[in-house]
């Protein structure tokens, strides 16, 4: 399903016009109706995020990335969402995948504290609920906590791998969460954290 038929079907769900619908949203109902049917690709942040709230939705869900649409009482009002930089695409497969780019912003509640986003590429850590297709919160975390997970950085090509870190003397282990996956052991000193994981946001199917 695309934004635009969200938006339509959470629209017509509700009983909403197209004009009441542009009405909260600060627009006119034409650009409602040209966002429905994609007819206008890229919606301004503060646009989705007045959409989301008409909606009684998430910016997540709307996006198509929160397939989770559980219906808000009315006396709930949802936070505020803000953008972070999607930063480029992390490995959870074979052996590294990593490629840095700036690929837009990515709206997130104010509740869930992350500093950026990845794409996640790969099936090593489905067992922990992240899948290939997935967008992984992070932040700004370096401090190593044995079991949790992390972005890190290593090899002769620097790229960048998401897994759970362990330490065991002056190694580092990395583990998938994936028994088809055997642990990466390396040095402390080859590679570098860029990050704690915070969230993972599910692509809607």
């Amino acid at each position: 399903m695309t934004v635009g038929e969200r938006v339509k079907s959470l629209r017509e769900k509700q009983g909403m016009t197209l004009e009441e619908l542009g009405s909260k949203v600060g627009v006119g109902k034409s650009t409602v109706r040209k966002w429905e049917n994609g007819m206008i690709e890229n919606m301004r942040r503060d646009k989705i995020a007045k959409l989301a709230s008409a909606l009684g939705v998430t910016p997540l869900y709307l996006m198509g990335w929160d397939n989770q649409n559980t219906p808000l009482p009315s006396n709930v009002s949802i936070p505020a969402a803000r953008p972070i930089p999607i930063l480029g695409t992390i490995g959870c497969g074979e052996g590294p995948i990593g490629e840095e780019s700036y690929r837009g912003m990515f709206f997130v509640d104010r509740t869930i504290h992350a500093d950026y986003a990845l794409y996640t590429k790969g099936d090593s850590m489905v067992d922990a609920g992240i899948h290939d297709g997935d967008i992984a919160l992070l932040t700004e975390d370096y401090d190593i906590e044995d079991g949790k997970i992390y972005g890190v950085i290593f090899g002769a090509a620097d790229e960048a791998v998401l897994k759970k870190l362990y330490r065991q003397g002056n190694k580092v282990i990395l583990q998938s969460c994936n028994s088809r996956y055997a642990p990466i052991v390396i040095d402390d000193g080859d590679m570098r954290v860029i990050g704690k994981l915070a969230w993972v946001c599910h692509k809607a199917q």
